[in-house]
């Protein structure tokens, strides 16, 4: 792993036990990924799946629940993430960073779920994943536009590596595919006091790419800017999600 995948291993693995509970945002985009699935006229049976970044499987569980899978093969960053999988899939599960791994033939289905911010050059990763994909084979992910934690830079804290909003993403997929439908959701969720929401980020691995720490002084003087600048109508402090959903598929 590179000094990157080092920095966001550590963050994730720190939050990895308290993240299915915390990550409610991306529990509704995991529903909301497997909806639109279905409304592009995927199913009721895929063939063969790849999930990268499978996490605690939110976004598996929910693919799994909608659609007839007879083959599911995931991968996380963390070697750590194979025992929140449900039993029957750990054997196809494969760690480490997805830019490395070698895939084996054609899916039906290549899907991610908040996870492709955190790649350093998500059109190399999506050009070479859709090499795999069979003809007709959908490309389903969930990501982040570029409004999403505009907050973040209350505390002056780096953003990670990738967010684009719906509409960069035609320049964005790889030759072959056709983007089929892309949608832009934002959620606000409201925290009393700073350490609150820090321990929100803490909690979801998504302090993964910060590089500093802020000492109690400057954590008030964040809180105070955040306050001024972001407060929600009941006085909490704001942090938005900028969620992005999109099905591409490849020609048959």
């Amino acid at each position: 792993m590179n000094a990157t995948h080092e920095r966001v291993a550590r963050a994730f693995r720190r939050g990895l036990p308290s993240y299915h509970d915390a990550a409610r945002v991306q529990a509704a985009s995991a529903g909301r990924l497997a909806e639109m699935l279905a409304q592009d006229g995927a199913g009721p049976r895929i063939g063969r799946v790849f999930e990268f970044g499978c996490g605690t499987g939110l976004l598996t569980r929910r693919l799994r629940a909608r659609f007839e899978i007879p083959s599911y093969d995931t991968n996380d960053l963390l070697p750590e993430a194979a025992p929140h999988l449900p039993s029957e899939l750990r054997a196809g599960f494969r760690a480490g960073p997805v830019e490395d791994l070698v895939l084996d033939g054609v899916y039906d289905l290549i899907a991610s779920g908040a996870t492709i911010q955190w790649i350093a050059d998500p059109v190399a990763l999506l050009a070479r994943l859709s090499a795999h994909l069979a003809p007709g084979g959908r490309l389903l992910l969930g990501g982040f536009g570029r409004g999403h934690f505009r907050e973040i830079a209350a505390l002056a804290a780096p953003a990670p590596l990738f967010y684009a909003d719906p509409e960069d993403w035609p320049a964005l997929l790889p030759p072959g595919l056709t983007l089929r439908t892309v949608e832009a959701r934002r959620e606000v969720l409201g925290f009393d006091d700073l350490p609150q929401l820090l321990r929100h980020l803490r909690a979801t691995g998504v302090t993964g790419n910060a590089r500093t720490g802020w000492g109690r002084a400057a954590l008030r003087r964040a809180e105070a800017r955040w306050r001024a600048a972001h407060a929600l109508p009941d006085g909490r402090l704001g942090l938005s999600y900028d969620c992005v959903h999109l099905v591409a598929r490849r020609a048959t």
